[in-house]
């Protein structure tokens, strides 16, 4: 079985902003494959269903990102899930929006959801980063914290968009191909024009 997390924060509030890049990823990947509707389980809402001989749980953590390791943990240990087995779909800032990066382990790199699951698991777990860029400084001069609240300015979009298909895509295919195939394809490829 498989596990495949998508991060951000519940609410009509937070639904198209930045932090939500992982929760947005999630749901294409849903529609694209048929899942089933989503449904509560524990402090996640859950869907399930197969990619290929795979069974694969989806989650949307509901705990807000700080906390989100609680609810990837709780999972992980009903189903019995290998950290080598959860793929964790995020934002993240060192990314240009559009672009995506698939690793296994690493650090949190200031990014409270992740910090939180790595706190939380005791393996290594996989992750699919989705670009969002770094706040221009003269605009956020309170820090990233505003910036990930954001959404996408309208000339992002676009790219943004074409990667959130993206992401559904390679999750789909860390699933059926392996991390070393998947992450071969994803990480080469060029930075698209905004």
């Amino acid at each position: 079985m498989r596990l495949i997390v998508g991060l951000g924060n519940p609410g009509p509030k937070y639904e198209r902003t930045r932090h939500n890049a992982g929760f947005m990823a999630l749901a294409r990947l849903a529609a694209k494959e048929g899942f089933e509707a989503a449904v509560h389980f524990g402090q996640s809402r859950i869907s399930k269903g197969r990619l290929g001989n795979d069974k694969v749980i989806l989650a949307w953590p509901q705990t807000f990102m700080n906390l989100s390791g609680e609810a990837v943990r709780e999972l992980a240990s009903f189903h019995k899930i290998p950290g080598e087995h959860i793929l964790v779909m995020h934002d993240d800032m060192d990314i240009e929006p559009g672009r995506l990066k698939l690793a296994l382990g690493g650090g949190a790199a200031g990014h409270n959801g992740l910090a939180s699951i790595i706190a939380s698991l005791p393996d290594e777990f996989c992750r699919l980063k989705i670009g969002i860029g770094r706040p221009p400084k003269e605009i956020f001069v309170r820090g990233s914290a505003d910036y990930v609240l954001t959404g996408f300015a309208a000339p992002e979009w676009p790219a943004v968009d074409a990667a959130l298909d993206e992401a559904a895509d390679a999750a789909r295919d860390w699933v059926r191909e392996g991390l070393a195939r998947t992450q071969g394809r994803i990480n080469r490829k060029k930075r698209p024009e905004l």
